[in-house]
């Protein structure tokens, strides 16, 4: 008698665990399914307000030029396809809900749904646990490039014709129709100071034109001919803060130049003082977007006619009244001091 007491207890002991294990879950999400559903409710709405105040972050760090770190990306659109998920079971809840009296398809209904809702919780566990130790110093990568980096060079400020010429350059970045354009002109005739100002321009208006507002301004001085591919790859990726092993090709160099480019919304390339034909292929420039262009100074059309730019700018040398007044900016106070005028030109002519 004892051992069937015993074998019996064992049996009721089992039983009880196999309920507790199996069913009473079961029995919970069908009692409390209002309760359990609108606490995951509130936990949804306030993944999502974190979720928004990170992209809020973001985004102002990325106006500063910093990238977002691509883990902290890919939460973002796991978050966004949990949030799908629990949209597309609104209907389902709805309908558990209303089914109050029949047992059945009561009962069933609510255990399925329970069920979904317990896999999305486990879901939205996973990632609140992420995102709260991503902590504000891991949100963004360590390094950051400025959009446009300042070029001391003096103003052109009160001249006529080479506010005219960074006028039309403006203009000229701002059609969707022009890629590559070419500044030429004899060596002195004010070049590098017309293409330093746009660049410079390009800080206060990249605020105000969205066709004015590059990803990133990269500026290159082209070393003499013959020309070095690796010094014109190396001033870029130094700009875009690539690291590049030293011992790898130039088409290995040109291929991650390429790829971090893409990553940009647009991009504007500088290429200053070229004096023979650059393939921009192995420079790493990828193929450019309306948004993106390239610009290069040159002292010679053929160098931009063989580059393929689409409109050719010629630059010119001032004429005597602006030339004399830059003479007299330069000279300050020299040029104020009760001399000769028709002095000051003849030395301005000479220059």
């Amino acid at each position: 008698m004892e051992i069937l007491f015993n074998a019996v207890g064992g049996f009721v002991v089992e039983v009880g665990k196999f309920v507790s294990k199996c069913i009473y879950p079961k029995i919970e999400n069908i009692i409390r399914f209002s309760t359990k559903i609108e606490d995951l409710r509130k936990e949804m709405e306030n993944l999502a307000k974190f979720r928004d105040d990170i992209k809020e972050k973001l985004e102002g760090a990325e106006r500063e030029g910093y990238k977002t770190k691509p883990h902290v990306v890919k939460w973002i659109e796991d978050v966004q396809k949990l949030e799908n998920e629990w949209e597309a079971m609104q209907e389902s809840i709805a309908a558990a809900k209303t089914l109050v009296y029949k047992f059945c398809p009561k009962c069933r209904l609510r255990s399925e749904v329970s069920t979904q809702a317990k896999n999305i919780r486990d879901q939205f566990c996973k990632l609140k646990e992420v995102g709260e130790n991503f902590g504000s110093n891991l949100v963004v990568e360590n390094y950051r490039v400025k959009k446009v980096e300042h070029i001391p060079e003096p103003s052109i400020e009160g001249q006529l014709t080479a506010t005219r010429n960074l006028n039309k350059l403006l203009r000229l970045l701002e059609d969707d129709e022009v890629f590559i354009i070419g500044v030429w002109g004899a060596g002195g005739v004010g070049k590098i100071t017309l293409v330093t100002n746009l660049n410079n321009e390009l800080l206060k208006t990249g605020v105000l034109s969205r066709k004015l507002s590059f990803g990133v301004v990269i500026w290159v001085t082209v070393p003499k001919p013959p020309i070095d591919i690796r010094k014109v790859q190396a001033q870029i990726a130094s700009r875009l803060n690539i690291k590049i092993d030293s011992e790898g090709s130039d088409r290995s160099f040109s291929s991650k130049i390429c790829e971090r480019l893409k990553e940009e919304k647009s991009f504007l390339l500088i290429l200053d003082d070229v004096w023979e034909p650059i393939n921009l292929d192995d420079v790493g420039g990828p193929q450019l977007a309306a948004r993106s262009k390239v610009i290069i100074t040159s002292r010679f059309l053929s160098v931009c006619n063989q580059m393929k730019t689409d409109v050719e700018m010629k630059v010119y040398t001032l004429d005597e009244d602006e030339s004399w007044q830059l003479f007299a900016k330069k000279c300050g106070k020299y040029c104020q001091s009760g001399a000769n005028p028709s002095i000051g030109k003849g030395n301005c002519k000479r220059v």
